[in-house]
C-alpha cells in the first residue's frame, strides 16, 4: 500500500509544476514597439484576490474618454538623453512622461524619469529594477535604489526598495477580451524623500499590480495605487493593442 501511494504521489508532482504559470517575455521591449492603452474610471477598482486559478473578471470597467500611447525608442530621439547615459531604451509617453531604462536580456533598470506636466526630472543614482525575467508563481525579487530628482525648482534625494512579486495565476476578463493562463506582478516601491531646501522628510509608496499572458510583452491590465503623506492616486488602463511600427 505504500509503494502504491509513493507511485501515485510521485505521478500528481508533475501536474502540479505543469500548473503553474511562468512569464518569459514580460516588458522584454524592442525598439519600434507601440502600445495603446484604455484608461478607466478607477473608483471601486479593486485587484481581486492572490493566489492560484484565479479568475480575474473586470468586464464592468468604465472607460473613460482618453488613451494612452507607448512608444519604445532609442535615446538618442530624445532631448534629453546625455541626461541618462546608461539608458538603451526609453518608454515615451503620449501625455508627456519619457521612462529611461536599462535593459538586460533578464532585467529592466529605471535610470531616469521625466513629467513635463510636474515638471520633474529625476535621475536614479542607484537604478531601480522594475522588470525581472523570467517570472513564476511564487518569484520574489527584492531591491534597492535611490534617486535624486527635482519638481518645480525643489531639490529631492531618496532612497527605497522595491519588491516584485508573482502572486496569482489564472484567467484575466477584460472590456476588449479573456485571457488565459495569464500570471499576475505585484510591485510594492517604497520611497523615502528629503526636501534639501528645508529638509522635510515625506514617504511614499507605490503598489502595482499587472497581468500579463506570456504572449505581449506588455502587460495586459495595470493598476496602480500610490500614497503619500500629501496625495493619493489611483489609476486603471488595460491593452487595448502591442505592434511593432
Amino acid at each position: 500500500m505504500r509503494k502504491l501511494l509513493y507511485i501515485i504521489t510521485l505521478a500528481l508532482v508533475p501536474m502540479v509544476s505543469i500548473g503553474q504559470i511562468t512569464v518569459n517575455n514580460a516588458e522584454d521591449f524592442s525598439i519600434g514597439t507601440v502600445l495603446r492603452f484604455q484608461k478607466c474610471d478607477s473608483k471601486e477598482v479593486s485587484e481581486g484576490n492572490s493566489g492560484v486559478n484565479q479568475t480575474w473578471d473586470f468586464t464592468t470597467l468604465k472607460t473613460i474618454a482618453d488613451t494612452t500611447i507607448e512608444w519604445m525608442v532609442l535615446p538618442n530621439e530624445t532631448e534629453n538623453s546625455s541626461s541618462f547615459p546608461n539608458a538603451n531604451l526609453v518608454e515615451k509617453y503620449s501625455d508627456g512622461r519619457f521612462v529611461y531604462a536599462n535593459k538586460t536580456q533578464n532585467e529592466n533598470y529605471l535610470v531616469g524619469f521625466i513629467d513635463a506636466a510636474s515638471k520633474m526630472t529625476m535621475n536614479y543614482t542607484k537604478p531601480m529594477l522594475f522588470a525581472k525575467r523570467p517570472m513564476t508563481f511564487g518569484t520574489v525579487v527584492t531591491d534597492s535604489f535611490a534617486t535624486k530628482y527635482t519638481m518645480n525648482a525643489m531639490d529631492f534625494e531618496g532612497k527605497g526598495v522595491v519588491t516584485i512579486e508573482a502572486d496569482g495565476y489564472g484567467k484575466l476578463i477584460l472590456p476588449n477580451g479573456t485571457y488565459n493562463n495569464v500570471l499576475r506582478i505585484k510591485i510594492t516601491q517604497t520611497q523615502n524623500d528629503v526636501l534639501k531646501q528645508y529638509s522635510t522628510k515625506t514617504k511614499t509608496t507605490t503598489i502595482s499590480y499587472v497581468w500579463f499572458d506570456g504572449v505581449h510583452t506588455s502587460c495586459l491590465l495595470k493598476i496602480n495605487m500610490t500614497k503619500s503623506g500629501y496625495y493619493n492616486k489611483k489609476s486603471v488602463e488595460y491593452l487595448l493593442s502591442e505592434k511593432k511600427e
